[in-house]
């Protein structure tokens, strides 16, 4: 297949094989691995790119305000099924009508002894407490696409969304199986929103450039074209980083900030900053919340 094959399957948004992928994966040409994502991205959502501001509380320490948060967000481990009820009533008293996601699908998994009917048990619970949905599901910490699909359906019965798919740890060499397995997972679900293909930890022993997570997120674009969003995590990976992935394929940015803890002023706000930002990579700024709605 020629690299204007390549482009025309873009265009047209018909996922890539992974032979495609892993010659897209290994090019030299930076240039057209960012008109390919680009392509895709276009063909995705048109100029508009999404962000969400995100009010994080970690380890059960509220902030003072959730200020313009579109999601709150719980993050960190607790000891029982009992804490994160007890967790939940608390963040649905501070998020009030702010959509609360919280925790990771592998940890509720192993808080119920890996069992389906106590996973989907416990989902019930933290949905009656109002959680609206996990905050992220690590693709990395399951064995395969089929542990992760019954995982996300035992989730889904008992009343919580799935929205967002992640990696948490990866070689180079790891992604794109990763990415592959979030195409599948997607296909299980149509609830999934969005994929977030750059590990939150990188490898020590295999530590990634920056050409190579720009590629990452082109083929994560090209693989999974039926998720509507890839994303870019803004806080972990830094406006610079970040911005080049949005024109490399991304068309959404998790984690900007709810409040202006420095103080800098309306034009240098978090808030003006990804609009800017996302304005220099020639997208259309479109804020959403948590459940993928966008409310600007």
């Amino acid at each position: 297949m020629t690299d204007g094959d390549f482009e025309q399957k873009a265009a047209a948004g018909a996922p890539f094989s992974a032979d495609e992928a892993a010659r897209v994966l290994a090019s030299p040409d930076l240039t057209s691995v960012g008109h390919l994502g680009e392509v895709a991205r276009k063909r995705a959502s048109g100029d508009v790119i999404t962000f969400s501001r995100v009010a994080e509380v970690p380890g059960g320490a509220f902030p003072a305000s959730a200020g313009h948060a579109g999601e709150v967000r719980l993050t960190g481990l607790v000891a029982s099924i009992d804490d994160a009820v007890e967790l939940v009533r608390r963040g649905r008293t501070f998020a009030g009508t702010i959509p609360l996601t919280g925790f990771s699908a592998a940890h509720l998994v192993e808080l119920c002894g890996r069992s389906a009917d106590a996973l989907e048990s416990c989902a019930r619970r933290l949905r009656e407490a109002g959680l609206d949905g996990v905050a992220v599901c690590p693709l990395d910490a399951f064995a395969e696409v089929d542990e992760v699909a019954s995982v996300v359906r035992a989730l889904e019965r008992g009343g919580l969304a799935v929205w967002r798919l992640t990696i948490d740890r990866a070689s180079l060499g790891e992604r794109l199986p990763l990415i592959e397995r979030a195409a599948a997972v997607h296909a299980t679900s149509s609830r999934v929103q969005a994929f977030a293909p750059l590990p939150r930890h990188d490898s020590a022993d295999q530590p990634a450039t920056g050409y190579d997570d720009v590629r990452t997120v082109a083929v994560a674009r090209l693989v999974c074209a039926t998720i509507p969003y890839i994303q870019v995590d803004w806080p972990l990976y830094g406006p610079k980083l970040a911005q080049v992935a949005l024109m490399y394929g991304a068309n959404d940015a998790d984690g900007v900030a709810a409040t202006d803890g420095a103080g800098l002023g309306a034009r240098r706000s978090p808030i003006e900053d990804i609009r800017r930002q996302i304005r220099a990579a020639a997208g259309e700024p479109v804020e959403r919340n948590g459940r993928y709605e966008p409310t600007s």
